[in-house]
């Protein structure tokens, strides 16, 4: 038997028991428990009586040292709004996360794919690809649900210094890289919804006679909508909104079906909306069979990336889920997954399927501006992309508070209010600067998800 003398003991309690002046207050505890159960010792106890005692003192202060690192509170920021969010509030949220400014960058990569043919055998690869990725990206969005049980930690960057970061002081040097990668994926989906926000009102506000610039559009959309939207500190205070964003893009899911079969866009029924611009209309190339698969892949495939990517939020979604045990919390990932791969296959395979190999980067410019229906969805992804916005916002948001180590005493109201317009503001430039929307999704998603996710 392995025992330990009252000095290492006292050491080991310092060196392992310390999370803070709480934990330290306990520490002092411990060592005054220790120091009475060595003091009832006399000169006089037999040998094996010191070594039984000394066995037990080991025992004992392992055992407290133990109890309070299993007893560790989470931040208050996260663990006072946790417990509350049901299932289908998670799974709205989640699935309205998922399925946004990448959703419609889909049909695009698939036209890559496909190399501008008409055949049907196209739809295979890409479902491929997207179910594929769903998995993948799945299945890491409920191993960081996982590994937060495990180690008690309620944000991106606690789970890697309590796995990861434990392993040496290189990985532990390293921690500041995971709250970065976070605030640049999560930051440059807010810059996506941005974009598509400022293009859509610009289009819908010229529909109904009123011609306004998209940088008005911006500067009106972030000020008296997306501010106060941004505001929000709880994830599950969304889930009516969000539920009012999926109809919005259900809506749109179906009218792309429609304008797919009716012949609307088909130069060859002298479609009535083929008014848009001739690098927009339908173009099918006379060749039927696909390219060879090679490089063509990487484009949808790094679309993927961004469209499923939203884990910088997992460890939020984990700690607000009611009674969060691990099925429950799979239950949520695989049925939140699994619709939103049938979205996007769906929206890719619609879009492509009407115009083909001259696909925008942003499926809903290909559509006219005369199509009332068309106008319709560009209302409703407004507003979808509008109740969208602040779930990468809050996951930025906790991003940057973790790469600074930002306390709880710091994370008041007032500083968080602060810090919201602070980002708003640099995510309102950036819009403004940037209109490649389709570069944007696949260099980002490609660079900052592999890094974020894997």
């Amino acid at each position: 038997m392995n025992i330990i003398p009252t000095s290492e003991t006292e050491v080991f309690i310092r060196q392992n028991g310390g999370y803070g002046t709480h934990d330290n207050h306990h520490n002092h505890d411990n060592q005054n428990m220790i120091t009475s159960f060595h003091s009832s010792e006399t000169s006089a106890t037999p040998m094996y009586i010191h070594d039984l005692k000394s066995s037990m003192q080991s025992t004992l202060a392992t055992s407290i040292t133990m109890i309070q690192q299993s007893l560790r509170p989470f931040p208050a920021s996260i663990r006072d709004m946790g417990g509350t969010s049901s299932l289908s509030n998670e799974m709205f949220n989640l699935v309205k996360n998922l399925v946004g400014a990448g959703a419609f960058g889909i049909p695009s990569g698939v036209a890559t794919l496909a190399g501008g043919s008409s055949t049907k055998w196209a739809m295979l690869p890409a479902a491929e690809i997207i179910i594929i990725m769903a998995v993948i990206f799945g299945y890491y969005f409920i191993l960081l649900g996982r590994i937060c049980k495990m180690t008690m930690a309620a944000s991106y960057r606690e789970a890697w210094d309590r796995s990861a970061g434990t392993r040496c002081d290189l990985m532990r040097n390293l921690s500041f890289l995971v709250p970065l990668s976070v605030i640049l994926m999560a930051g440059l989906g807010n810059v996506a919804y941005s974009m598509i926000l400022a293009d859509t009102v610009k289009s819908l506000a010229e529909r109904f006679g009123h011609h306004i610039s998209r940088t008005a559009s911006l500067m009106t959309l972030t000020v008296f909508v997306l501010l106060p939207l941004c505001m929000v500190k709880k994830l599950s205070v969304l889930a009516p909104f969000s539920a009012v964003g999926t109809a919005g893009m259900v809506f749109t899911l179906v009218v792309m079906a429609i304008r797919c079969f009716d012949g609307s866009y088909d130069p060859e029924q002298n479609g009535r909306y083929l008014d848009t611009a001739p690098d927009l209309r339908p173009y099918f190339s006379d060749d039927e069979h696909m390219p060879p698969l090679g490089t063509n892949i990487f484009l949808l495939s790094c679309m993927c990336f961004l469209a499923y990517f939203c884990h910088y939020n997992s460890p939020r979604y984990y700690t607000e889920l009611k009674n969060n045990t691990i099925p429950r919390f799979t239950t949520v990932i695989n049925v939140s997954f699994t619709v939103t791969a049938l979205v996007y296959f769906a929206i890719g395979i619609f879009g492509y399927y009407t115009f083909g190999a001259n696909t925008d980067g942003y499926i809903l410019n290909n559509y006219s501006a005369n199509d009332d229906l068309a106008s319709i969805c560009r209302f409703a992804i407004a507003i979808s992309v509008t109740f969208t916005y602040p779930l990468p916002f809050i996951g930025t948001r906790d991003g940057i508070l973790d790469l600074f180590s930002v306390s709880d005493e710091l994370q008041s109201s007032t500083n968080l209010n602060i810090l919201t317009l602070a980002m708003l503001s640099a995510f309102t430039l950036l819009a403004w600067h940037f209109t490649d929307l389709e570069l944007m999704n696949a260099v980002g998603g490609a660079a900052f998800g592999t890094a974020v996710v894997f």
